[in-house]
This record gives C-alpha cells, sequence and structure tokens, in this order.
C-alpha cells in the first residue's frame, strides 16, 4: 500500500547466538588487556522484548567468564545521557550495530569533532583483511575545500598497526597526533582553528619524525 494511507513497514534486526556471543567476548577480552577492565552493554530490553532479551541472555552468559572484569547493563537512552554528563565512568561499551552508531558519533562529538574518532571493523582472528577509517560518513559540504579533519583517519592507522602486531609504531602514529593537538598551534575549523588538512597532517608528519629522532 505504499503512498496511500494505509502504507505500513515492518523491518527486521537478526541477532544470531554466535555473532552476539563474539562480539561481546571481543570486549570483554579487550577490557581485560587494556583500561579499567569494566565493560557496559547498551540495551533496551524494557521496549525490544525480544532481541534486547536475548542480548542481556548472552551478555550475562559471557561476563560470569570474566569474574575479573567489571560489568553492567544500561539501557540505551539513559547511556546515551550519561555519555554526555560522566562519560568517566565508562569503559568499554559493547552494542548492537544500530547502538553502536548512535554512541559512537555521540562520542565523538563530546571528545571535540567528529574529525577526531576513528574506527575498525575488525575481523579479530586476523582470517579475513580488517577495515580502518574515520568514524564519519561523507561530508559534501567539506568537499573540495581543504579543511576536513585528517585525525581520524591518521589514528585510524595507529590502529591498524596495533591489529598488524606493530604496537610500537601503531603508539607512534597515535602519539604524534596527541602531541599536534595538545600543542594547539594547527587546528582545523572543527576544532575552532584555521588551519588546512594539508598542514594538519604535514604537523603530524613533523610530529612523529621529531619522535623518531629523539626514540
Amino acid at each position: 500500500h505504499q503512498g496511500t494511507p494505509q502504507e505500513s513497514a515492518v523491518q527486521s534486526a537478526v541477532f544470531t547466538y554466535h555473532g552476539t556471543e563474539r562480539v561481546m567476548r571481543y570486549a570483554f577480552e579487550y577490557a581485560r588487556r587494556h583500561g579499567r577492565k569494566k565493560v557496559t552493554s547498551a540495551t533496551k530490553s524494557n521496549a525490544i522484548n525480544y532481541s534486547m532479551v536475548f542480548w542481556d541472555d548472552v551478555f550475562r552468559e559471557v561476563s560470569a567468564k570474566y569474574p575479573e572484569v567489571q560489568h553492567e547493563q544500561q539501557l540505551i537512552d539513559s547511556l546515551c545521557a550519561r555519555f554526555v554528563t560522566t562519560p568517566g565512568s565508562l569503559d568499554v561499551v559493547v552494542a548492537s550495530n544500530l547502538f553502536g552508531d548512535i554512541i559512537t558519533d555521540l562520542g565523538a562529538a563530546i571528545a571535540g569533532s567528529m574529525g577526531l574518532a576513528p574506527s575498525a571493523n575488525l575481523n579479530p582472528e586476523g582470517r579475513y583483511p580488517s577495515l580502518f577509517q574515520a568514524i564519519h560518513g561523507s561530508a559534501p559540504d567539506l568537499a573540495d575545500k581543504g579543511i576536513a579533519d585528517p585525525v581520524a583517519t591518521i589514528w585510524s592507522v595507529s590502529m591498524m598497526l596495533d591489529h598488524l602486531g606493530e604496537p610500537e609504531l601503531g603508539a607512534a602514529v597515535l602519539g604524534a597526533v596527541e602531541s599536534v593537538i595538545a600543542e594547539g598551534k594547527v587546528r582545523t575549523p572543527d576544532l575552532g582553528g584555521e588551519s588546512t588538512t594539508r598542514q594538519m597532517g604535514q604537523a603530524v608528519i613533523a610530529a612523529l619524525r621529531k619522535r623518531g629522532e629523539t626514540s
């Protein structure tokens, strides 16, 4: 009945045990190796009473296998508020694709800009290639202006190096990014500056070379 007053739409989300358990196990393994050893699950089982109840059940099962890692569940709407009010209370957050899309953009904005946040589509087992890229999508309003922030893309390279077993090189790239941002002399418009994409990229390269000379 498309285009009529009787039009309706139904869209299904498929959650498998294999996929859900896999991403949660990765979250707990990551938390065990990094950070404060805490995992927060984003859910909405009070309203989505099949897929999200299933999600909660799997989370309880997986968390029981990691007694040394703190764990908690929080509804996605209140979790978004928590991202804004007390982001320091969070460490590793595991979420479905839809909720993850929402809170990663929110986290990037809180950090200062969508242009800062990297992302990785991982195959943890290494059997297939993984994809590393800036978290944001296309930005046609910035096309051909030379002012897009390249930090997210550069940071993605750091993540890729970590994944490929080169953590020292990954740390060097990230350290160069951090030093440029902390210095504050070169900043693209999204960070309140007037530098171009090329100028920010060249500043990071210069900082990376300086780190190499002093190491």
